[in-house]
């Protein structure tokens, strides 16, 4: 019986001579000693490199080839020297380029062809500036590998405009040491203070605070090799401006008595340019011991400076908090538009959380939240707020997690009707271009339509679902004088429904008056997307008419939950639609 892991092998191995050449394979492919977990292994010549060295390529077929690649190693090894080459082996693969699945002769070539551009890239006679270029787009890896990573958590609450020192404060939520306590770092006392009590509810008393980071930008890239830690500065120093320079040295001099600090470095390139931060190691037996910054620690400070020399200069991790930053991944360009959006959400349940939440963390600059209600345990499987939140105002508690989660949102909660608002703070609505209404509450609703119907600036959408969130609807009226209420009933019931159920389907509660709309977390999440992205189209200016949007999903679902389905057919094969037309007054049932 052949073996099949044998075959694949030798298929392997007969691609890897056909790709060499016969004669070239014949007379210098040489077979050498296996390592652990190969298969077969091999030795072939390289080319001079731009350094005059000669290496030669290993090339490893793994026992499991080809569902692993092939192994190529070059030696002596080119790291530092030539782009992509590691500390052992080639790195031939960028991310989610490597093939995981492949016949042997496609893993052969492929590895070959990528092997060909690393070669090309630094044999005698090759382009000095390619290479360099090569290294530098990859530059930050090349570093944190030679130095190791300090496990300390640093977020920058702004990306400095130009260097400048940074104030620093530990989170004061973590009492216990673990060397990876979190850090704030600031170039001015009020984002500390800001986000300080943001996080923890109250601001705090800034005396004399440290000053342990810098920030820089680089003109061009220091050299690829790092040096010791007492060369530090002889590496930086050239490649900053003449006043940053001068401005880092200071610093460096008058903070050295304090045994750990930082310099970030943002990159050349762009206001967006990657940033990269060094940590200072200066003394003390226990190195890896995280840093704790208090609002007095200047108190403590040596009557003498001391000037420690650095020990040990590691990379660390630095997540910055700004808003261009935690928009990046967003290319469309929305999100650049939305910063000085105002959106007032009245109502903040089930709906209206996830919504607001969705407006935020796709930019929405000012976001204000009203609601009356408190969250109970029921809200808990399909609301955005959690355990640690029962008992408390939604608005309220809504707004403290937006804070936390994404600073650069600013946000105002109101834990009341939204007539009353709209009453005793009617600049609220003034300050709006779009009032989102979720609240399935009829007179907060018809007061909202009382004032959209005498023509006021703002836009409106009415959102809702239907019982069992099978179906959801949005009436959006733009800018100007409009009125929906007709499309509804006295007590607020849509007169163009696409489900019907026994008693109308809304479960009623054993207090007075209360009660709640049957339906799922994932039923839920379709409709409040469907309402985002109506909100977002509007804010972008991307929709400006009086627009009925409605969320089908599996609308046979309906009768199996007791209901009946009296909306339109969907195509076969179509479990889910969104469909978007003018306001019902003007279509048929079921157009």
């Amino acid at each position: 019986m052949v073996d099949h892991t044998d075959t694949l092998l030798q298929q392997g191995i007969a691609a890897l001579r056909g790709a060499l050449g016969e004669d070239a394979a014949l007379a210098l492919l040489q077979p050498v000693a296996t390592r652990a977990d190969e298969a077969a292994s091999y030795i072939f010549p390289l080319p001079v490199d731009y350094t005059g060295a000669e290496r030669r390529l290993r090339i490893g077929f793994p026992r499991n080839f080809p569902r692993s690649g092939l192994r190529l190693t070059v030696e002596p090894s080119p790291w530092l020297i030539w782009p992509h080459a590691m500390e052992v082996e080639l790195c031939l693969h960028g991310f989610q380029e490597r093939p995981v699945m492949g016949t042997p002769e496609y893993v052969v070539s492929d590895s070959l062809a990528r092997l060909r551009k690393i070669v090309n890239l630094s044999r005698m006679g090759s382009c000095a500036a390619t290479r360099d270029a090569e290294f530098q787009r990859e530059i930050t890896s090349y570093w944190s590998r030679q130095q190791g990573l300090s496990l300390q958590n640093l977020i920058l609450l702004d990306r400095p405009q130009a260097a400048s020192k940074l104030f620093a404060l530990s989170d004061p939520r973590q009492a216990l040491p673990s060397g990876q306590e979190t850090v704030w770092l600031a170039t001015d006392l009020s984002s500390l203070k800001k986000h300080c009590r943001r996080t923890i509810g109250r601001s705090p008393r800034m005396r004399a605070p440290e000053t342990p980071g810098f920030y820089a930008k680089l003109q061009s890239y220091p050299d690829l090799r790092l040096p010791a830690p007492e060369l530090l500065l002889t590496w930086l120093m050239p490649h900053l401006t003449p006043g940053d320079s001068t401005q880092l040295l200071a610093w460096f001099n008058e903070r050295g008595s304090l045994p750990n600090r930082w310099i970030a470095l943002e990159l050349p390139g762009d206001s967006n340019a990657p940033i990269y931060c060094l940590n200072i190691r200066a003394y003390g037996p226990q190195l890896d011991r995280g840093s704790k910054f208090y609002l007095r620690s200047a108190r403590r400070r040596p009557a003498v400076a001391v000037n420690y020399p650095p020990v040990l200069i590691r990379a660390t991790t630095l997540d910055v908090l700004d808003r261009t930053e935690i928009l990046s991944r967003d290319l469309s360009g929305v999100a650049q538009k939305l910063e000085g959006a105002h959106v007032v959400c009245v109502g903040v349940g089930s709906l209206g959380s996830t919504v607001a939440l969705q407006l935020a963390r796709s930019g929405v600059g000012h976001l204000t939240l009203i609601d009356p209600d408190h969250l109970v345990s029921a809200n808990l499987g399909r609301h955005v707020l959690g355990a640690d939140d029962l008992g408390l105002s939604k608005a309220k508690a809504l707004q403290e997690q937006i804070r936390k989660d994404l600073p650069t949102t600013e946000v105002t909660a109101f834990a009341t009707f939204a007539e009353v608002v709209m009453y005793k703070n009617p600049e609220v609505f003034d300050k709006a271009d779009l009032v989102v209404v979720t609240t399935a509450d009829w007179q907060s609703e018809v007061a909202l339509w009382g004032a959209k119907s005498n023509g006021v600036s703002w836009g409106l959408l009415q959102a809702w679902s239907e019982p069992h969130t099978q179906v959801g609807h949005a009436l959006l009226a733009p800018s100007g004088a409009f009125d929906a209420r007709g499309l509804f009933t006295d007590n607020g019931d849509f007169k163009h429904k696409f489900t019907e159920w026994p008693e109308g389907g809304v479960v009623a509660l054993p207090a007075c008056g209360e009660s709640f709309i049957p339906g799922g977390s994932l039923g839920m999440v379709n409709i409040a997307s469907m309402v985002s992205q109506t909100a977002l189209r509007v804010l972008s200016g991307n929709i400006g008419s009086p627009s009925w949007i409605s969320s089908i999903n599996r609308p046979n679902d309906v009768v199996t939950l007791g209901g009946k389905y009296l909306g339109p057919d969907l195509p076969a094969g179509i479990q889910q639609a969104q469909l978007e037309r003018d306001w019902p007054e003007t279509l048929e049932r079921g157009k």
